[in-house]
């Protein structure tokens, strides 16, 4: 088989997919009469989202275990260094967990359509965590119970992307940070190692609902290469991350109605 496609060959990353369309693989017959098979033409295709996942998963693990280390004892230098290093590590956790849902979102939406009430939502300028929620309702055909768990979650977590992202330069009171036994900006708190990791956890148990359920759902015929790579790069990030307890009651099990 010979490649005549404008690069000399792909290389893949975990997740990634491979595609040659129609017209891309030609077939000849040689003088010598042997047949001859050419790639003139590949496709590739990378969602982000699982790699938004591991940089949050990441990034949360490194939040934990600074937060693990402040005490009252410390110097305060050695305070000052430990907190810096687990607000730095929570919000890169916090924003990459959130931009690995919406990562997903606009992926779901590709492949089943976007949602019925688009238009709408765009003209009223719907909050992005309700647009978020009622479109994996809909397509997913999630039932109640978990809708609403949905609902709340993303709410929360994408105002931690909003509070990272877009913070306020307002005076504020401080909050009491019991490891340190002092009063700190309210950042110390919200992006702090123990959010991070309970951010984590709802992250992974909520995507892993969320491609069970999409799988059920794609009509039969369908490409699934999208799913199936994406449950692998899930179920690897989840056997490194997803610690029991991390989440005391993260989504109950429900039959989907």
């Amino acid at each position: 088989m010979e490649y005549h496609a404008d690069v000399p060959g792909i290389f893949l990353l975990g997740g990634m997919g491979l595609q040659i369309p129609a017209g891309g693989i030609v077939m000849s017959l040689g003088e010598d009469g042997i047949m001859k098979m050419e790639v003139n033409e590949t496709l590739v295709r990378l969602d982000l989202w699982p790699t938004w996942l591991e940089i949050g998963c990441l990034h949360a693990e490194q939040a934990r275990a600074a937060g693990v280390r402040l005490n009252a004892e410390l110097s305060d230098g050695e305070k000052y260094t430990t907190s810096t290093e687990e607000l730095q590590a929570g919000l890169v956790a916090m924003t990459a967990l959130a931009f690995a849902v919406d990562g997903f979102y606009d992926t779901l939406r590709q492949e089943f359509g976007a949602h019925p009430h688009q238009t709408t939502w765009k003209k009223k300028r719907t909050a992005r965590h309700s647009q978020v929620a009622e479109t994996f309702r809909f397509h997913l055909k999630l039932g109640p119970t978990f809708s609403g768990q949905l609902r709340t979650v993303l709410k929360e977590l994408f105002d931690f992307r909003s509070r990272a992202v877009h913070p306020s330069s307002k005076f504020v009171e401080p909050s009491y940070r019991p490891q340190i036994d002092s009063g700190v900006h309210p950042h110390l708190i919200t992006f702090s190692g123990p959010h991070a990791v309970q951010a984590r956890a709802l992250v992974l148990e909520l995507l892993d609902r969320l491609i069970t359920q999409a799988a059920e759902q794609t009509r039969s015929g369908a490409d699934k290469g999208w799913l199936d790579r994406g449950r692998e790069e899930l179920d690897r990030i989840s056997a490194l991350y997803r610690l029991s307890g991390d989440d005391k009651s993260a989504f109950p099990r429900e039959t989907p109605s």
